[in-house]
């Protein structure tokens, strides 16, 4: 009797255990009447970008993945880090306003918020988003079709896992970063060469891409959301 009430108590602690927690609790600001609302009657961009295998700075995905994409101005003539946190958060407002295409361009939301709220040089913003492109991947790894070659989620999981290469390396290049951060950085480049390699020879020679094709949406379940 007693250890069938202990499992019982246990179960709720290992469903917890299995929802993410939002990295970006604490950095990104809460919700203003305006974001609520901004967000309520958000509309998907137009023409959402389909990730290509190119590691530069013209990458895109989605909505928000990529280097100033979208570049929303604040509507105000200033520089981001001379804006208000009252013109800051007047400006994730119209971020709001736009729908994120999947979990993975959700993910570029966030980040973008959380730079636009804290400063671009914000290493907490950019540590926050690679952990959330962990735990997507931790997420698509987990599934029956993870780990199966030209399979939805296996696409999936290598957008996560590349976009999250891809932003260490290139996009913070130019960070002024420690040495330890960057002999880290200097070891992923390599590595994720060659683990696209490894990619590209389990896809069949009929398949386009290891990334999601025109169709497919990144869409999995982490902090109790889809």
């Amino acid at each position: 009797m007693i250890i069938k009430l202990l499992s019982l108590l246990c179960i709720p602690f290992f469903v917890t255990a299995l929802i993410a927690k939002d990295p970006f609790t604490g950095l990104n600001p809460p919700l203003t009447p305006q974001m609520l609302k901004a967000r309520a009657a958000a509309r998907e961009c137009p023409n959402p970008a389909i990730a290509e295998e190119k590691f530069d700075k013209n990458f895109r995905y989605g909505c928000f993945c990529g280097e100033k994409y979208p570049d929303i101005k604040p509507g105000v003539d200033k520089p981001l880090e001379e804006l208000t946190y009252t013109e800051r958060k007047a400006l994730i407002a119209r971020y709001y306003t736009i729908k994120p295409y999947d979990t993975i361009d959700a993910a570029c939301q966030a980040h973008d918020i959380c730079y636009i709220y804290n400063g671009e040089d914000s290493q907490a913003c950019n540590d926050a988003f690679y952990k959330r492109l962990q735990q997507i991947y931790d997420a698509y790894d987990r599934t029956p079709e993870g780990g199966k070659p030209g399979t939805k989620a296996w696409r999936c999981r290598m957008l996560a896992s590349d976009l999250g290469a891809i932003f260490k390396t290139i996009f913070t290049a130019g960070d002024d970063i420690s040495a330890s951060r960057f002999s880290i950085f200097a070891m992923i480049t390599p590595f994720t060469i060659a683990n696209k390699m490894v990619q590209k020879s389990a896809l069949s020679f009929s398949e386009r891409s290891g990334y999601p094709l025109p169709h497919e949406r990144c869409n999995i379940k982490l902090d109790g959301r889809e």
